[in-house]
């Protein structure tokens, strides 16, 4: 009896994500979502490179779906849109947030004018599209690449992170 409990609350979990939408949880928005960028104590930082974690909270009382959220983008001071490259630009889970829960995805960046020649500029702010709306969170970070080109950012893939109480 157990083994057949066990395969049906492991059927029913491997579903969360894909039944998301069929099972009327909602589309997480910035109402109930926030943004923090978590520098880890350093360990992105070397010399010429940086990097930190973005990490997505639900913040409120209902479980939400990520399925809805667009990519990373970078305004200037003025809210104009910055253009990067993305070396891997790596799409939000189609899971399911519970209240508190989290996920989280690494960025890494060429931080100092280390190309010949080269340049740097510093987005004011980072945003992430969300339905019904968009979360920003000042940036303030230089990011540097090769004249003629825009800076090149690498994401890595988005992961589930301990829910916060």
């Amino acid at each position: 009896m157990m083994r057949w409990l066990a395969a049906g609350v492991a059927l029913g979990l491997s579903c969360l994500p894909v039944c998301a939408h069929a099972h009327g949880v909602r589309d997480c928005t910035p109402r109930h979502t926030v943004m923090v960028l978590d520098d880890g104590q350093g360990a992105f930082d070397g010399m010429m490179h940086s990097g930190m974690w973005l990490v997505v909270r639900n913040t409120g009382m209902r479980a939400c779906t990520l399925a809805s959220v667009g990519p990373i983008s970078f305004e200037d001071g003025h809210h104009h849109a910055i253009p990067v490259r993305w070396q891997q630009a790596v799409a939000m889970p189609d899971g399911v947030l519970l209240p508190g829960g989290q996920a989280r995805t690494a960025l890494r960046w060429v931080s100092g004018n280390a190309f010949d020649p080269g340049y740097c500029i510093t987005p004011a702010t980072l945003v992430l599209s969300l339905h019904k709306g968009a979360l920003r969170q000042s940036f303030g970070r230089s990011l540097c690449a090769l004249s003629g080109t825009p800076p090149a950012l690498e994401q890595q893939p988005w992961q589930a992170g301990p829910a916060r109480q």
